[in-house]
């Protein structure tokens, strides 16, 4: 009897050490099974739940950007992100371009801001496959980006606009500030076409009043060229949860 009792006891303690040290097995989204511990399989759930996230930009606030996003959660290594966005006056660039276009009076204080558009596309890799965790990623972009102005032409008015497209490689980090808050910094580097014919400014009197006024004209055949471009980003996104 002695005996008995003295081997169910170590048979109950063998089984309750058992049951302290079990691991959860589970499926990766590569189809491969892993083990893990129950508190790394409850992170990886919560990050399944919110495969897809709605993104704005408010770094492209000062160049008078703003573009709204959709990024997908395609796997842990991958997501793909597309956007479009609304444009206006791009202070910054008139800035640059006073310096560097002197002749192109297309930022000229007579014009007036028309609402332009762009249009974006992003696929993202993450090698440590922590999409939508705190991970660094290398991306892949295009970017289709239009500004547009008014003008008071010689016979009649005429809209003009600069338009770049770029298509390169960006650098990012993305940060999971909270269950479904998400921060993600980029900076990359593009081979930018850009189409940004030449405005020219004169003056003249108005006939009917002999008032001095100004006018423009265009020069749609110059001012086509290929260069490099930096874009950079500052997004805040919000994840939505898949409903099951």
């Amino acid at each position: 009897m002695r005996i008995y009792l003295l081997l169910s006891s170590a048979l109950l303690a063998l089984a309750l050490e058992t049951s302290a040290q079990v691991t959860v097995k589970r499926y990766t989204p590569d189809g491969q099974t892993s083990q893990t511990s129950q508190s790394s399989s409850s992170s990886r759930q919560r990050v399944e739940r919110y495969p897809t996230a709605l993104k704005y930009n408010i770094g492209s606030f000062f160049a008078g950007h703003y573009p709204i996003s959709v990024e997908q959660r395609l796997s842990p290594y991958l997501t793909a992100e597309v956007g479009l966005g609304m444009t206006l006056n791009n202070s910054t660039d008139a800035f640059f371009s006073e310096l560097l276009y002197f002749d192109n009076y297309f930022y000229s204080s007579s014009s007036k801001v028309r609402l332009g558009g762009s249009q974006m596309l992003n696929v993202k890799i993450f090698p440590s496959g922590d999409a939508y965790n705190d991970a660094f990623y290398l991306g892949f972009f295009l970017q289709n980006k239009a500004y547009n102005r008014k003008f008071a032409g010689i016979e009649q008015d005429f809209v003009s606009f600069k338009r770049t497209f770029d298509q390169g490689l960006m650098l990012g980090y993305q940060i999971r500030s909270s269950k479904q808050v998400m921060i993600d910094l980029s900076l990359g580097l593009s081979n930018r076409y850009v189409n940004f014919p030449k405005v020219l400014e004169f003056t003249t009197i108005d006939p009917n009043t002999g008032e001095l006024m100004v006018v423009f004209d265009l020069i749609p055949e110059q001012n086509k060229y290929q260069t490099i471009g930096i874009v950079g980003g500052l997004k805040i996104a919000y994840l939505l949860e898949e409903r099951r």
